[in-house]
């Protein structure tokens, strides 16, 4: 673990959602559909495939939004859910640490870190079905919103939209998102970013590969 934010970001319980009725495996990232897929088990049972489970899964779905919307939509509700379970806090200085540290909260952070611990249990030639959010309805034939979350107000969008110390991350989901409607493996995924925007996989990807190269000499 190289900070405390690992095991927020990147928790050792990793869960994918099988539809039982039609047999479909989901895995849900936050601002993705998570509310309605939620919601549905109500009247659509769902079993949990968690951790060592998923490796014996050869397909599953992956819903991918538009980043820059999924990322206003994150940042706005860990505002609101922030205020409402700590009602003492100023509202002002909660926004600040939403818009400057972008990985405080797995509602906006970003889809590659999702997909990236669903990747620690996947068997390797497990394929991604990359779907569009058109699919939640297909899915669950609800559109269930957060509770108790309002939608951002014209000044929160503003602020949201002049960010730019999350643009290689955010351009990293956008490579992702424009992988929508094909089935690969996770190294195929990976191939596929690198190729699409490699600026962005460098400062990325490879630079955390460079971080933790030293730890070799723990082995």
């Amino acid at each position: 673990m190289l900070s405390h934010l690992d095991r927020m970001l990147f928790p050792d319980r990793c869960e994918v959602r099988e539809i039982i009725s039609s047999q479909r495996y989901v895995y849900v990232i936050f601002k993705n559909g998570h509310s309605s897929i939620n919601v549905s088990r109500l009247s659509d049972p769902q079993r949990i495939h968690i951790n060592d489970q998923i490796r014996k899964l050869n397909s599953i779905e992956v819903i991918i939004r538009n980043p820059e919307d999924r990322l206003l939509s994150g940042i706005n509700t860990f505002i609101q859910h922030t205020l409402r379970d700590n009602p003492s806090l100023d509202k002002n200085t909660v926004e600040w640490f939403g818009l400057n540290y972008l990985s405080l909260d797995r509602h906006y952070a970003s889809q590659f870190a999702w997909l990236l611990n669903l990747a620690r249990y996947l068997s390797p030639t497990a394929k991604l079905n990359l779907l569009p959010m058109t699919a939640v309805d297909e899915i669950t034939g609800k559109n269930i919103k957060p509770d108790g979350v309002t939608q951002p107000n014209a000044a929160l969008i503003e602020k949201v939209s002049s960010i730019k110390n999350n643009e290689m991350y955010q351009r990293i989901d956008t490579a992702i998102f424009k992988c929508i409607g094909q089935s690969l493996t996770f190294k195929e995924l990976l191939q596929q970013v690198k190729t699409t925007d490699p600026a962005a996989y460098e400062y990325v990807i490879e630079y955390s590969q460079q971080i933790l190269n030293p730890t070799y000499v723990l082995s």
